[in-house]
């Protein structure tokens, strides 16, 4: 076992493909604010999930430079290999997002079903009812939570759930314009898109734009994290936010300064509906131009 008396270092482990996104960026952000203020050093690994020997790489790491805790992103979080290592280590743990129970970890909670249905709900307020979704990787907790939030959405309000209006991605943006290409070429096209992340989202903007598909006039767009690039593109992308900072931040505090009761071992995050101006009320008619629908469907902010 790797002593940790000495150690002013906090790991954050992830996986390959999530390094560069707007989600990794973001609570790198949150996690080195907090180190910061108790002047710890963050150490960024990330793991190629299809090697074999991922746990022997992690006690290798930890013998070689041992650390006060360790973060964990989906999917990491949920492997029980990694967590078993890290718990005979006596490393402290901290799950961002976890789908599993676990009592012996620190967790940072939020409810991506959920947060998914109240988004499908905002589009089918506005109007839509042939409503795309653009899927993220099929092992992530996090994508198969929301594309599940975004078929109860719909069978509860009546709606199906078509397959050709369904598109595989993988959180990337060239699988969002794949994604994209795909969606609408349906005929009938969909009148709104809902991507499981910002960067797809963005992605199908580009692909509908250089079809000349007007955004939001004639195609709704939305998608979920609320990362930079969601502010940078026109028309500004409507998205869920997580407060991503935040859950950086809480998660290197649950190592540098752990709670002493189980009861505060769990942290639930809120999140909210960014409305911006990729969606739009449902034009029943070319003259018709409805504004768009700002009522209450979950928590939701405007900028």
């Amino acid at each position: 076992m790797a002593s940790r008396d000495a150690s002013h270092l906090v790991g954050f482990f992830c996986d390959i493909p999530m390094v560069g996104s707007g989600y990794f960026g973001m609570l790198q952000m949150g996690i080195m604010t907090r180190c910061r203020k108790a002047r710890c050093e963050l150490v960024i690994k990330a793991f190629d999930l299809k090697d074999p020997d991922i746990p022997e790489q992690v006690h290798t790491l930890l013998e070689r430079t041992p650390m006060l805790g360790v973060i964990l992103t989906e999917p990491m979080c949920d492997m029980l290999d990694v967590k078993g290592l890290l718990a005979r280590e006596g490393v402290p743990v901290v799950r961002i997002a976890p789908h599993t129970e676990d009592g012996d970890t620190y967790d940072i909670c939020h409810d991506n079903l959920q947060a998914a249905v109240d988004m499908t709900n905002y589009l089918i307020g506005l109007g839509h009812k042939r409503i795309g979704f653009v899927k993220g990787p099929a092992d992530h907790g996090d994508a198969n939570a929301r594309f599940a939030g975004f078929r109860k959405a719909m069978e509860d309000a009546g709606l199906p759930v078509l397959e050709e209006l369904c598109a595989d991605g993988n959180f990337e943006y060239s699988s969002g314009l794949i994604a994209g290409e795909k969606l609408l070429a349906v005929v009938p096209p969909p009148t709104a898109i809902f991507a499981c992340n910002d960067e797809m989202a963005v992605a199908v903007l580009a692909t509908a734009q250089r079809m000349g598909i007007k955004i939001p006039e004639e195609l709704s767009l939305a998608g979920f994290d609320d990362a930079p690039l969601a502010r940078t593109v026109w028309p500004e992308l409507t998205t869920c936010r997580q407060k991503m900072e935040l859950m950086g931040y809480l998660a290197a505090d649950f190592l540098i300064n752990p709670p002493t009761s189980r009861e505060a071992h769990s942290r639930p995050q809120q999140h909210e509906l960014v409305i911006r101006q990729s969606t739009a009320r449902l034009k029943t008619s070319a003259t018709d131009a409805a504004p768009v629908e700002r009522s209450a469907v979950g928590r939701r902010a405007a900028n």
